[in-house]
């Protein structure tokens, strides 16, 4: 690379750096206009634990026996999390109380009423004629449900998938409706009727639809509760209301002061001990933090809360501890008797592997954290899994191109890179 590309690339770079810093910390109106835009930061959801929320808490209608039954009472909760990580709330917290009631807190919730709904329909999905016979129902009949686009009224409708059994009932309860005198099939979820079309032939299909000028909330909600199944005991809704944050309004803005002062003492100490190669890692660690804030935000199931946050910060200390692994093998390269480039390019090369080594491990202990354990767990999860891979990408491709980029513009590589043989002064 020439002296002249290595500027218009650096150029390129900073340009790119403050135009992303601008998009994830700034929000400002757009012109003259009413428009405004709000900051990459200002979308990342946060947890209840950071930003308050929402609490409902569900009481067995029955009062018999099985109503507190513990097992009933687990499925119940397995159910209830199912519906609520599948609309993206998996910081949603889920206990018992007073026994045999369920205690839901969930952050962030935009719509009380689809909350709700979601938590406490019971979701058993049955199909009906006129006279209230059953035909067809969720658990036995139903083996998929997922929003779709309605090309017709360009609202969502919901697509149903039959078992095989279900198909069969499904022709069977179309070829009989078609010829009464309400000849229409009720589909009922819990209580509530939610679609009744006019059934004029009989229907052979795998597949059936669910019309109703769906808003897309309205149809991830009906498919998901047919998803995660039916609630084993019929509850309602005895309290609701909204809660406040438990760390204030101010925690978002002095987790993000904290935190830059960490990385601005970290840029300080690798600029001294590594010079060159320090300050390839603090352009790349600066390239991280914001790649990291951009990918929590568009990620639709992270849920910023205080295990989040310690996921976050593990992910930054294990991404300079993979810097400072591979500086200090080119040091050790270098004081071998390596050329500084052939000590760089060595340095890498050996010291990938150890990187990769200690960080698909902590990959696969995200991975199964985030698939077996619920709420805030998944949370911590879920962001340390992020930051891993980001830091991969930073760490070990990034900061070596950088290098690459900077070797041009620099007469003395040895002392730019801050190398010394064996023996030689740090």
């Amino acid at each position: 690379m020439s002296k002249k590309k290595s500027i218009v690339v650096i150029t390129l770079l900073s340009v790119v750096i403050a135009i992303l810093g601008v998009m994830c910390f700034a929000s400002f109106h757009i012109g003259g206009t009413i428009y405004k835009y709000n900051s990459v930061v200002s979308i990342i959801r946060q947890g209840i634990d950071l930003s308050g929320g929402y609490y409902v808490v569900l009481e067995p209608e029955s009062t018999d026996g099985n109503a507190s039954d513990a097992e009933l009472l687990e499925k119940a909760m397995e159910i209830i999390r199912t519906r609520l990580d599948d609309k993206g709330y998996t910081e949603a917290i889920i206990n018992t109380q007073d026994g045999n009631k369920i205690r839901v807190e969930i952050p962030q919730v935009d719509d009380d009423g689809t909350v709700l709904e979601i938590i406490g329909q019971t979701g058993e999905l049955t199909f009906k004629d006129g006279s209230g016979n059953v035909w067809l129902n969720g658990q036995d009949h139903i083996k998929g449900a997922y929003a779709a686009n309605n090309q017709q009224d360009g609202g969502y409708m919901v697509v149903l998938e039959f078992t095989d059994a279900g198909a069969s009932r499904f022709a069977d309860a179309t070829n009989t409706i078609k010829d009464m005198s309400d000849n229409k099939l009720y589909i009922w979820l819990g209580d509530s009727n939610i679609s009744a079309p006019a059934v004029n032939e009989q229907i052979v299909s795998n597949t059936a639809q669910i019309t109703g000028n769906f808003t897309y909330e309205e149809a991830m909600n009906i498919a998901s509760v047919i998803d995660s199944g039916k609630l084993p005991i019929k509850y309602s809704v005895t309290e609701a209301r909204s809660i406040s944050s438990k760390l204030g309004a101010s925690a978002g803005v002095t987790s993000i002061m904290m935190a830059a002062i960490g990385l601005a003492v970290i840029f300080v100490i690798m600029l001294i001990r590594y010079r060159g190669l320090g300050l390839a890692a603090c352009i790349s660690l600066i390239c991280y933090c914001l790649l990291y804030i951009v990918f929590l935000a568009i990620i639709p199931s992270v849920q910023l809360t205080l295990p989040g946050i310690a996921g976050i910060l593990l992910a930054i200390g294990m991404a300079v501890d993979a810097s400072i692994v591979i500086f200090e093998r080119i040091r050790e390269e270098y004081r071998l008797g390596k050329t500084a480039e052939a000590a760089v390019a060595h340095g890498y090369k050996r010291a990938t592997v150890t990187v990769l080594d200690s960080n698909v491990t902590t990959i696969f202990a995200a991975i199964i954290l985030w698939l077996v354990c619920p709420g805030t767990i998944k949370g911590f999860a879920i962001t340390l899994l992020i930051g891993i891979v980001l830091s991969l990408f930073t760490s070990i491709i990034l900061s070596k191109w950088l290098l690459k980029v900077f070797n041009p513009l620099v007469e003395n590589e040895e002392k730019f890179l801050n190398l010394t043989r064996e023996g030689g002064n740090d």
